[in-house]
């Protein structure tokens, strides 16, 4: 074992000279959360009398229908015991402020990898090296990779094997424990890269000396990802786990019960003393050691900010693998632990935990819920009595209620069609959880695959029998009643039953769709992740010149003016006015936030875009065998400037009202149009003369009305200014209504908002 400490100097005794994350929900008025109250209550009381009434009024006793009915209402009764808990969890979010960090205390950083791809490895290792706190970083390698033991000794950091693999991942943890010896442990999974001050901002917690552990949200980098919903134009994101960060964590959090995930958190070592280490009973250690703590007496606390950013499951396979495991584990919480019933735990932790290890039966839920109408079109089933007519009176009002409370409860980050296509995503995985809930074999800790990986059938092939089932029904119950093949007992198509069981295997037809056609279409082209990053560039040709330059598309020295769209130390895309030719080495000095470093590359794709302003060219550049601190230099850029900096323009919780809104005045002024092409910037004085700018910035968007663009200088609000998109025909004049700035730990840029004074925009070429 090799260790090193490794140290800066910053102000840790200022709090507000710490840089804070990114924080998705921001606090409400109080309006706003005793609406949220009040919905959420009307939801439960008339969720319970719907029940009550399905229970005793709408029973089919008729012995063909009865299995069929009641497991429809236990399924019902299922979904309404979840509102109930979920109302519950999220009826209060907690503002919490983690304090003064600690000064000089022991911190060791873990950083636990199996059999992950180096560059991975290596870009979490120097995030974790350039942590500001005073601290050391151990590399736990239960791969036992002599390449990763060479990696670590070339950065300095400390590097730890053992000689079995028992416990997986906990007896990982646990040897490392047994041989370092920092007060305060911060885990990190191997793909996820922190932050600077992510011990600044959260070691303050610990001044509390019944804190075990402080855990912050697991955000990714891979926006690209399997899990991810990006919307460019309204800048919206959403990502599958966010209501699990965003809402559960915290609401647990107000009755002590947040836990640990496994990465991204600090644990106080006398704490995890006092339990005999990281658990490993189940496969979920992380979940499993919290509850350990929790029954000690211990406390825990989550911080809503987000301070590291890793790899989200890049495609279906990695995803289900990881739910899989997860739903596993939560199967032997509930066999091993008993958290209903464990002793220590207070009542509402016991609930928080029942509700954490018990969502998995959802998959069973949805089952019930997508298969009813096929087995009444398939079969004459009907699993519901009495009056259609009574029945769909009372149901439409307890469905706006529950999609009411849903969104109101969810601040903004619920998005209920997503979350219903993920549901669909998952229902089969979360089924196949059950066997761990019934077999006392080991499990195996399987590892998130990283990478390329590609999408084998078994990943949809449930949603594809769905799909093909429920356009199949409504074709065959039309001929199964018009030739009397079934007995439905009502007038087919003139029944209100016909009706409706096919909307609803209609509705389950659309989200099955999107999830095959979602599984088929997200998956990893790369072995590595490109970040999403723009920055204005010079792209000089080795050789012949750059075929179609124009004055204006060029800087002094004859370069073409470009931007980039993605970065990472293998290579680099850009956006430009002008072509470059395929096979074209080029010469790119990178504008890094405080370092500008030079690359090489050579030119492997170009491909056209038509635009209303004109062509564009995307290409993609592979660059050479970089110089290793220019590589470093790249990825501190990405992990610790572009991805913070891109988080905080993009919007995770928007809610109802504000969504409406926006559609509406998008609907009204024909919304914003991206652009993404560097422009020039020109000062307008009175008198009509212009002076330029000097600094390049990007144009972001333009819209009827106006006009965002970004770059590392402010524009005083009231500034007359004229722009300028070379090689297009976007120009025109503006006044400036507003600047803001965007920090990240590196560096600080600005988005600038102008109202435009001129028609038309753009003209189209």
């Amino acid at each position: 074992m090799t260790q090193t400490e490794s140290s800066t100097s910053p102000e840790h005794g200022d709090a507000e000279a710490i840089p804070r994350g990114f924080i998705d929900i921001q606090p409400m008025p109080v309006w706003h959360e005793r609406l949220i109250h009040i919905v959420a209550i009307a939801a439960l009381l008339y969720g319970a009398y719907w029940l009550y009434w399905r229970w005793t009024y709408t029973l089919n006793p008729d012995p063909r229908d009865i299995v069929a009915s009641i497991v429809l209402l236990v399924a019902e009764t299922w979904a309404y015991l979840n509102m109930c808990l979920f109302v519950f969890i999220t009826w209060r979010l907690p503002e919490r402020e983690p304090g003064l960090p600690l000064s000089d205390r022991a911190v060791d950083v873990y950083i636990t990898c199996y059999n992950e791809p180096l560059e991975i490895l290596r870009r979490t290792a120097i995030g974790a090296r350039a942590v500001r706190y005073p601290h050391r970083t151990y590399l736990l390698d239960d791969g036992k990779r002599d390449e990763v033991q060479a990696m670590c000794a070339e950065l300095g950091i400390g590097y730890i094997r053992r000689a079995t693999n028992e416990h997986a991942k906990a007896g990982n943890l646990n040897h490392a424990l047994a041989i370092t010896g920092g007060e305060f442990i911060l885990q990190l999974d191997a793909d996820h890269v922190p932050l600077p001050n992510i011990l600044d901002r959260m070691l303050g917690y610990f001044n509390d000396p019944e804190i075990a552990l402080v855990q912050s949200p697991q955000d990714f980098y891979n926006t690209d990802s399997f899990t991810h919903v990006v919307n460019d134009e309204g800048r919206r994101l959403w990502e599958e786990n966010r209501i699990f960060y965003s809402l559960i964590q915290p609401g647990r959090d107000q009755y002590n019960a947040s836990f640990f995930c496994g990465s991204c958190g600090i644990l106080r070592r006398s704490a995890m003393a006092s339990i005999g280490g990281f658990q490993s009973q189940t496969i979920i250690e992380d979940m499993e050691t919290t509850i350990q703590l929790h029954r000690r007496g211990w406390k825990t606390a989550y911080h809503r900010e987000t301070l590291a950013y890793g790899l989200s499951p890049a495609a279906a396979d990695a995803y289900h693998v990881q739910r899989l495991r997860w739903g596993q584990g939560a199967m032997q919480v509930i066999r091993k632990l008993k958290p209903l019933t464990a002793s220590g735990l207070t009542l509402q932790q016991r609930l928080c935990y029942f509700a954490g290890s018990t969502c998995y039966f959802e998959g069973w839920q949805k089952s019930v819920f997508y298969l009813m109408p096929l087995l009444y079109l398939f079969t004459g089933i009907m699993p519901i009595a009495g009056n259609q007519e009574d029945f769909l009176i009372r149901l439409v009002p307890y469905l706006i209620l529950v999609v009411a409370a849903f969104e109101l409860l969810s601040r903004g980050t619920g998005y209920l069609f997503i979350s219903e296509r993920y549901t669909m995503v998952r229902f089969y995985t979360y089924m196949m959880t059950i066997t761990a809930l019934f077999t006392k074999k080991p499990l195996k800790f399987n590892v998130t695959p990283k990478g390329m990986s590609g999408v084998p059938l078994k990943t949809y092939l449930p949603q594809v029998v769905l799909l093909v089932l429920s356009l199949a029904a409504p074709i065959w119950a039309t001929f199964a009643h018009k030739y009397g093949w079934v007995n439905y007992a009502t007038r087919g198509w003139g029944s209100m039953a016909f009706w409706m069981n096919t909307l609803w295997a209609l509705w389950n037809c659309y989200f099955a769709y999107h999830v095959v056609r979602h599984t088929l279409m997200m998956r990893q082209q790369r072995e590595d992740h490109r970040f999403l990053e723009r920055l204005p560039i010079a792209v000089r040709s080795r050789g012949e010149a750059i075929d179609g330059l124009v004055p204006e598309s060029t800087l002094d020295d004859g370069s073409l003016r470009a931007l980039t769209t993605d970065l990472n130390p293998l290579g680099l895309g850009f956006r430009s006015t002008v072509a470059v030719a395929e096979g074209t080495t080029v010469d790119i000095e990178l504008p890094l936030a405080g370092n500008r470093v030079a690359t090489t590359g050579v030119v492997m794709h170009v491909k056209e875009q038509a635009t209303p302003y004109g062509p564009t060219y995307m290409h993609g550049v592979r660059f050479g065998d970089l110089p290793i601190e220019v590589r470093d230099a790249i990825e501190i850029h990405c992990t610790h400037h572009a991805m913070p900096m891109w988080r905080q323009r993009y919007r995770q919780n928007i809610d109802i009202v504000t969504r409406t809104r926006e559609l509406m005045r998008s609907t009204r002024s024909g919304g914003r149009r991206l652009v993404q092409l560097p422009v020039r910037l020109r000062y307008m004085s009175k008198g009509g003369t212009s002076t330029d700018v000097g600094a390049l910035f990007m144009l972001e968007e333009l819209s009827d009305r106006g006009a965002r663009i970004v770059g590392d200088q402010p524009i005083p609000p009231g500034t007359e200014v004229e722009y300028e998109v070379d090689g297009t025909t976007i120009a025109g004049r503006g006044t400036v209504r507003f600047s803001r700035a965007i920090e990240t730990s590196l560096a600080i840029q600005f988005t600038t908002g102008i109202e435009l004074n001129n028609e038309p925009v753009m003209v189209a070429a």
